[in-house]
């Protein structure tokens, strides 16, 4: 990594030397002139003074601060977004005071919490005029640790900072912190962890680790034991006290999942039921497992996206269904997928709410085929039997009946 860095600052500086560097307001002026969500063709070199620099990040070996061509300024909307500035090949941190020369391509994006546009330069590279009195050094080793040993690290920090060495810490996923749907929204989830495997605790006076927006390969749960490689932060919440929680987005290993409990099936009239008791739009927080009849296909199965979406009763005849939209299901599964089918759906309900009027539905589930409605998918090895009930043939298969178009009646 550092070997990369030092590349980056040899190509930096060579291109700073021979580039006219302009002003952090000629930067916005420029930005300004984009698209929203754009990113300009051309590279700038920008050169101001370093305001409200964010620690350094540990878990990606870059920074997050803002420029303004006063030393003395509160706010500015010019932003370094993940870069590093260099130094005789050394990758050291920003501090407020700095003056620097940041090269990159200006993007223009929309902040939502301040309601305006701010331009920034992503994953630059910056290169010191002038620094200001203080510690601008960088230690990237990691040290293994357990729950107990960071939160006693933590406790040493001051309020709102954050420490300057990384920790590997492992721990076992005590509690959720974040909202239902983070990680496939954000990619992303909050949670404590503990050193005990069976602890609920979800505080750090109970014990535990904030893991804050943890980003893991894959969705995490109670249980799991993980490892998470960050600093330690002591994070100001808003009265006043300190909350001892990993970096924003720090990386995090699986390594041991924990069995999750299977829900109990339901019917689809059940299911449409519990829709129905949440709100408009609302999403349960807990995971049901729905079996029922396929109705209707309306979006067949997509290779790219491995999803399909249908409408599910409990028997052909019913006239209220459940939407499972975009649910997943193997590649054999939902490309043979076809009215009839016996399936079971298990995913968050949500009382969608469209046009002025509510349908329950199964957001991006898991589907899996309980049977074919197909007689010949029947296999032979299977117990078969012929019967004949009222004068009409019924094939019996491990105790189902079928007729002879191979849907189930029984």
């Amino acid at each position: 990594m550092k070997k990369f860095f030092s590349l980056m600052a040899a190509v930096v500086v060579a291109l700073t030397m021979n580039a006219q560097a302009i002003s952090v307001a000629d930067a916005i002026s420029e930005g300004m002139k984009l698209d929203s969500a754009a990113t300009s063709e051309a590279e700038y070199v920008v050169e101001g003074f370093v305001i409200n620099a964010q620690p350094f990040s540990l878990s990606y070996n870059n920074q997050i601060w803002f420029m303004s061509d006063a030393a003395d300024a509160n706010a500015s909307d010019f932003q370094a977004y993940g870069c590093v500035v260099v130094e005789n090949n050394d990758t050291l941190q920003v501090i407020n005071g700095d003056k620097v020369q940041l090269k990159g391509q200006l993007f223009k994006y929309w902040n939502r919490n301040e309601s305006k546009y701010i331009i920034e330069i992503k994953n630059g590279v910056a290169t010191f005029i002038s620094k200001a009195e203080g510690d601008h050094s960088v230690i990237r080793e990691t040290t293994e640790i357990s729950v107990a040993k960071a939160l006693e690290i933590g406790a040493t920090v001051a309020l709102g900072e954050t420490t300057k060495e990384a920790y590997e810490i492992t721990g076992y996923i005590s509690a959720m912190a974040g909202k239902e749907g983070d990680f496939e929204k954000y990619g992303n989830q909050t949670y404590w962890i503990t050193d005990d495997p069976a602890s609920t605790a979800a505080s750090n006076a109970d014990g535990a680790f904030e893991v804050y927006r943890g980003k893991a390969a894959e969705e995490v749960f109670v249980g799991y034991k993980v490892t998470v490689k960050t600093a330690i932060k002591n994070y100001k919440q808003n009265d006043g006290t300190g909350l001892i929680e990993s970096e924003t987005n720090a990386p995090v290993t699986i390594i041991e999942k924990s069995e999750q409990p299977a829900p109990e099936a339901i019917t689809v009239a059940e299911a449409i039921a519990e829709s129905k008791k949440l709100g408009d739009n609302e999403t349960s927080t807990s995971n049901y497992a729905v079996v029922g009849i396929v109705k209707k296909i309306t979006e067949a199965y997509s290779e790219q996206y491995k999803n399909i979406t249908f409408y599910m009763v409990d028997t052909e005849s019913d006239t209220e269904d459940l939407q499972a939209r975009r649910c997943k299901i193997s590649a054999e599964e939902g490309a043979g997928l076809a009215a009839g089918d016996r399936v079971l759906v298990v995913g968050k309900l949500t009382n969608n709410f469209y046009n002025d009027k509510n349908n329950a539905q199964i957001y991006q589930g898991q589907v899996s085929l309980e049977w074919k409605q197909a007689i010949e998918n029947i296999v032979l090895t299977e117990q078969v039997n012929k019967v004949i009930v009222d004068g009409v043939m019924y094939i019996v298969r491990d105790g189902k009946m079928f007729d002879v178009r191979g849907t189930q009646v029984r």
